[in-house]
């Protein structure tokens, strides 16, 4: 039944959307009347990949080239949907003003003409984001009472899987090893397939060098694959699980927790407490956790958060709805006197395979004492 709710939801939902799109916005644009019919059935067939890609999502169905097809027109789709909205406000607002005719039509064929590039621009743009490589963001962090400068770096959300596969995750591990870090911390969302479906996606990461090893917590995406078996994989690379337990290392406590997710699935649910069982009192806290929210649950602090889940909305203008869920976005935010959390837009991209206004990273911490 949960699933039949999804399904008819995300239908209505795709509807709704593209009507609302095709109506205040591609119908209002002079220059597309004449293939309107066109237009119409280039909707359809949106809505129609729509609910396939829902079901691509519990039923792995799709190749490759259907599935970047589909999700490359849901992205489409919900962008333009942004987009038309935008161009409904900012069309009712300036209908009001007083021209005459002639530099009326002159003003809205220029005001159809720039939406029509921006959006095109935008989306382009948008899809390069999201299947080149992510870049190195250099984020420094004051820490109190740290003994000595520590160089952490940190990916999230790189959802290896239908589309990112071996390549991708080599091209992130030679990358991360030229930072040359001290630790390497993975935050959650790593895989989007079930441990016998990983193969040798993930063997890569046998090859990541550092100081003090590589560490990991589990995000919502792995419980929704089998966690416990994905775990056991990734344990059989060389990586540490902090789930719910903490290691002093670097002269710090890293700790971590299993997700939220594990509430819902009843297995592997977060403990903080459990989590901070045994750590050095004299010596800073890092804790990882996939998503921000739980930020709020916390009844203890520590001097650093790390999380990912947001992917910065990865489709403007949904950072909005991230924001509103998660309470975070993007970026390093200060909670407290004491606690400082970072939050990473992410490697890869889940679903569309699009990142617009909100770019992947290898997040490089540079921490060095207050």
């Amino acid at each position: 039944m949960g699933l039949l709710r999804i399904i008819i939801g995300a239908f209505i939902f795709s509807v709704l959307t593209n009507l609302y799109s095709y109506k205040r916005f591609i119908k209002k644009v002079s220059f597309f009347t004449p293939y309107l019919a066109k237009i119409r059935i280039f909707f359809y067939i949106i809505c129609v990949l729509e609910f396939i890609f829902v079901l691509q999502i519990r039923f792995s169905f799709l190749t490759i080239e259907l599935y970047l097809v589909a999700g490359t027109l849901i992205g489409f789709s919900l962008f333009l949907f942004a987009i038309s909205l935008f161009y409904d406000i900012l069309r009712s607002t300036f209908s009001k003003s007083k021209f005459n005719p002639t530099r009326r039509k002159f003003i809205k064929f220029c005001f159809d003409v720039t939406f029509v590039i921006f959006v095109v621009a935008c989306f382009l743009k948008g899809l390069f984001n999201a299947l080149t490589p992510p870049k190195i963001r250099q984020v420094d962090i004051k820490i109190k009472n740290l003994q000595n400068d520590l160089k952490i770096a940190m990916i999230t959300d790189v959802h290896i899987g239908e589309f990112l596969q071996k390549e991708f995750m080599a091209k992130l591990v030679s990358d991360i090893n030229l930072a040359k870090p001290d630790i390497v911390v993975i935050v959650g969302d790593l895989v989007d397939v079930s441990a016998q479906f990983i193969g040798d996606f993930l063997d890569p990461l046998r090859d990541l060098k550092s100081t003090y090893g590589t560490y990991y917590v589990p995000g919502n995406h792995e419980y929704y694959h089998g966690v416990d078996g994905i775990l056991e994989k990734i344990s059989s690379l060389g990586i540490r699980v902090l789930g719910n337990k903490n290691e002093k290392v670097g002269g710090i406590n890293l700790a971590g927790v299993y997700d939220l997710a594990g509430f819902r699935f009843k297995n592997l649910e977060p403990n903080l407490d459990d989590a901070l069982v045994g750590r050095d009192e004299t010596l800073p806290t890092i804790l990882l956790s996939h998503q921000p929210k739980f930020i709020k649950t916390m009844q203890k602090d520590v001097d650093l958060v790390l999380c990912g889940h947001t992917h910065a909305g990865q489709i403007f203008p949904f950072g909005i709805l991230v924001l509103l869920d998660q309470g975070f976005l993007h970026g390093l935010y200060k909670i407290n006197d004491k606690m400082q959390a970072y939050v990473s837009s992410g490697a890869g991209f889940w679903g569309p395979p699009v990142r617009i206004f909100a770019p992947s990273e290898i997040a490089i911490l540079n921490l060095s004492k207050e």
